[in-house]
């Protein structure tokens, strides 16, 4: 049986899991995940150009069985972190914010595991619908979750701010560019060459490392609540 509202963490049968430790999967499995799918995909002789976009990396082969794997449980540990940041800090936020925060983060964990099993190579426009849902509200989830904890803890504070600055700097970075490799086609051709993306290779090589930025970025805000769970944690174990 799983109990998601234990003290502390939560309860997988007889395994228990702490809040600071999920928060640490939350970002250490999608980026070990990622990193294993993109360096098998490009050491295989796969990759098309280099650089390449991350979700290139869900490519037949031993690459893709890692990046759907690894990234679909990563959307269930990125809901339950979002659960556990409102069950553990609503008596001390600003609880309309903490809820929509912990909305926000649900919509991402669950654009996360769709996107294990919508690959750009077969599902492209249902790919970039998922893809924009993990990036733009996994922005938003940082932003709404710092203003709703005001006595949040002071270095999970920091880092979602600079988390918040590179995902914002990196997100527009990427779009701003593919937009301008676009400009002038029409939908057709630029239905085409987002589909081949060597034509657009010039642009990828600024809109891809953007992109890894954004990412990163994601990754900080999901391990600045380690601090937050980690002292609720520690006050939990105190007043026992």
């Amino acid at each position: 049986m799983i109990d998601f509202k234990s003290q502390g963490g939560i309860n997988l049968g007889e395994k228990f899991v702490a809040d600071a430790t999920l928060a640490r999967l939350g970002w250490a499995v999608p980026a070990v995940t990622l990193t294993l799918a993109m360096l098998i995909h490009w050491l295989s002789g796969d990759a098309r150009a280099v650089p390449f976009f991350i979700s290139e990396s869900d490519y037949p082969g031993p690459q893709r069985i890692i990046f759907t794997s690894g990234i679909f449980v990563s959307g269930f540990i990125i809901c339950t972190v979002a659960f556990r940041m409102w069950w553990t800090q609503r008596q001390e936020s600003r609880p309309k914010l903490l809820f929509i925060s912990m909305l926000c983060g649900f919509y991402t964990g669950v654009n996360i595991s769709l996107m294990a099993f919508a690959n750009m190579y077969d599902f492209l426009e249902f790919h970039i619908f998922t893809a924009l849902g993990v990036f733009q509200v996994g922005m938003a989830w940082a932003l709404v979750a710092h203003f709703a904890l005001p006595n949040a803890e002071k270095n999970g504070k920091i880092l979602r701010w600079i988390a918040m600055i590179v995902s914002f700097i990196s997100f527009n970075v990427m779009t701003s560019t593919l937009a301008n490799a676009v400009k002038g086609m029409t939908s057709a051709e630029a239905q085409d060459a987002l589909i081949e993306l060597t034509p657009l290779q010039s642009a990828i090589d600024i809109a891809a490392p953007a992109e890894y930025f954004l990412v990163i970025g994601l990754f900080l805000a999901i391990a600045s609540f380690e601090s937050d769970l980690q002292a609720k944690e520690i006050i939990s174990k105190e007043s026992e």
